[in-house]
């Protein structure tokens, strides 16, 4: 028999408040303090609750133009939450790896986007706003 990971309440709960524009302190209630954040936005995963929170408000409350969650899949250990977002004319389609402490919280999300070059240009919009660098792609690589 299959089993699934618990607290998928905590990700529905990450989803709505995504979608009502990441509200700092729903948000803040659902993060362990020791967060980790491993995303297309840098090299570097973010870590901690206040650097978490300050990379997914500049997304759902300020940078998105659309941002719809579609999905939450459940499995054995994480959940995922699939979405389309939109920054100006970019739109990528991703999903939000998720991995929940014993007690509910979120304890890691991974970001992957979808295609390439529209995940690089959208890195690159969402770069100045965070304080990140931007990437570029290379097209020249054999």
């Amino acid at each position: 028999m299959t089993t699934f990971a618990a607290h998928r309440d905590t990700v529905e709960f990450f989803v709505d408040c995504m979608h009502g524009g990441a509200d700092k302190d729903a948000l803040s209630g659902i993060l362990t303090e020791d967060v980790v954040l491993y995303s297309p936005l840098g090299d570097d995963p973010l870590t901690g609750r206040e650097a978490v929170l300050k990379a997914m408000r500049g997304i759902g409350a300020g940078a998105a133009t659309n941002l719809a969650y579609k999905e939450v899949l459940s499995g054995e250990t994480h959940h995922a939450a699939y979405f389309r977002l939109q920054v100006d004319d970019t739109v990528v389609d991703g999903m939000d790896y998720i991995l929940l402490d014993a007690d509910g919280k979120i304890a890691e999300v991974t970001i992957f986007w979808r295609p390439l070059p529209s995940g690089v240009a959208l890195q690159r919009n969402l770069a100045d706003a965070l304080g990140m660098q931007p990437w570029e792609l290379r097209t020249d690589v054999r």
